[in-house]
């Protein structure tokens, strides 16, 4: 395992011993920072776990491939039973048993000094006599043969389809772990989107609660100036309608409050039982951007090049291993055997040899396969100028969101204190009995709007803020910067 991961796993598993408390209700409360929370998804999110388990098997296929280059040895056993003993078919090999028989006569009237003349009468002899006699076959009294052999062989050459094969094994471990950082980069823009959106809902908690408040007193407020004949008494109706406005809109937000809760424990592995508390707060920080520098970084970074990369080298491999098929295939091999006593021809215990293979003709199936490689390098590479493209084009719309959000963000504030300021005239002036209460409920309606707009166009920069880094490769840049 990844040493940075380990000490993820015991960072984390600290910082939960210290940090979890137990309410008077038995709930679990959680207080994270938005780095605790990214480094909680890296560690426990389920889908980072799942292409974890890809690249874990990708090394081990690697190492399979690592070891066509070693022996194999097989030990093969068996047992054979033959319904009938078997028999050897003289009449086959009469003709050179005769033959045999008529020049080892000859040989031995050599060895006592027959005259030649006299020799070749005996060859005759034997020969014709011979081949008078039926041709019975040799039956060999057995039906029961066991058998048990180690074999082993030790590819010599295949024409480049080992070395092939682990570099594909090996582009594929790579690939794997390209893949699995695209999707850990994922899941830390969705962790950052979703603990921002915890956050800005906290914060639009709190001011719907001042609203809330504000609309309570100003109804306190026009009870008041009814009474003392200030207001005809119909206004108080606006007043209240103004008040459970506010009641059902802070409602709504505590509830989507506590749907973001569910989604962003959802992406950090978090048991849906512990209440998370973000303790972060939404703060304007300027990140230095350059457009020129972030394409850069994004052709150097993101994770799509490097995968894209493997399947060049895995399509290059298996060009390579097409070609080796037009190869020969050299291989040694040996084998020793048991039970050898047990067969009529006893063979010895042990063999070695040499083998040669290679194919002359299968349908032209071969050209095809290198053919159609061909149109798959050409596909990749048109994939590549695609991502590219996409790429690029990822990061400029980014880039220019970013902007977009941090401009709208600063021009925000003056009209925020212009909603502010014309609040309180109006406050004043209702005091005063110089402005009705529908004057109060709308600019301070009016002054809540500005207020949530801007928190929103804070949140979108962020939001956007991450987008661009994702689209870059480092979607953690958001988390250092909030850090610093």
């Amino acid at each position: 395992m990844n040493i940075k991961i380990v000490y993820k796993i015991l960072f984390l598993s600290a910082f939960l011993s210290f940090m979890v408390s137990i309410s008077l209700y038995g709930q679990q409360n959680l207080e994270l920072s938005l780095s605790a929370a990214v480094d909680s998804a890296l560690v426990n999110n389920v889908k980072i776990k799942q292409y974890q388990q890809v690249v874990l098997q990708k090394q081990y296929l690697s190492k399979a491939a690592t070891g066509n280059f070693f022996p194999s040895i097989d030990l093969m056993g068996g047992y054979t039973y033959f319904s009938k003993n078997p028999e050897i078919n003289m009449s086959q090999v009469v003709g050179s048993i005769d033959e045999i028989a008529g020049k080892y006569g000859v040989a031995i009237a050599q060895e006592i000094g027959v005259p030649a003349e006299s020799q070749q009468i005996i060859y005759d002899a034997i020969v014709n006599g011979a081949g008078k006699l039926p041709a019975y076959n040799v039956v060999v009294d057995q039906q029961n043969y066991p058998s048990l052999n180690f074999t082993a062989l030790q590819p010599i050459f295949l024409g480049g389809k080992i070395i092939a094969g682990k570099r594909f094994a090996e582009a594929e471990l790579d690939y794997a772990s390209a893949d699995l950082k695209q999707i850990s980069n994922e899941i830390i823009k969705e962790t950052i989107t979703r603990y921002f959106g915890v956050v800005l809902l906290n914060e639009v908690i709190e001011t719907r609660k001042q609203v809330l408040s504000g609309m309570l007193e100003h109804e306190q407020q026009a009870r008041k100036a009814i009474e003392v004949g200030v207001i005809p008494a119909h206004e108080m109706l606006r007043a209240k309608v103004a008040v459970a406005q506010a009641q059902r809109e802070l409602s709504d937000d505590l509830n989507k409050l506590e749907i973001a809760k569910m989604g962003l424990k959802t992406s950090i592995g978090l048991n849906q039982s512990i209440n998370v508390i973000a303790i972060d707060s939404l703060r304007f920080r300027l990140a230095a951007i350059d457009l020129s520098s972030l394409q850069i970084e994004a052709r150097q970074e993101q994770p799509i090049f490097g995968m894209i990369a493997q399947q060049k080298l895995m399509v290059d491999q298996q060009h390579a291993l097409d070609v080796s098929e037009f190869l020969p295939q050299i291989a040694a091999w040996g084998e020793y055997g048991f039970f050898r006593e047990e067969y009529p021809v006893i063979m010895p215990p042990a063999m070695v040899g040499v083998q040669a293979r290679i194919n002359i003709f299968r349908g032209l199936s071969k050209v095809n396969k290198i053919k159609s490689t061909k149109y798959l390098t050409e596909e990749v590479l048109k994939a590549e100028e695609y991502a590219h493209e996409q790429i690029s084009l990822w990061v400029a719309s980014s880039y220019r969101e970013v902007l977009n959000s941090e401009e709208k963000y600063r021009k925000m504030k003056p009209t925020v204190n212009l909603a502010a300021k014309n609040l309180e005239i109006n406050e004043k002036r209702f005091q005063e009995g110089l402005s009705r209460s529908i004057d109060v409920i709308d600019s301070r309606l009016l002054y809540e709007g500005v207020v949530l707009e801007r928190l929103s166009s804070l949140y979108d920069y962020y939001i956007a803020l991450a987008d661009l880094y994702l689209a870059t490769g480092n979607p953690e840049k958001v988390v250092d910067m909030l850090a610093d």
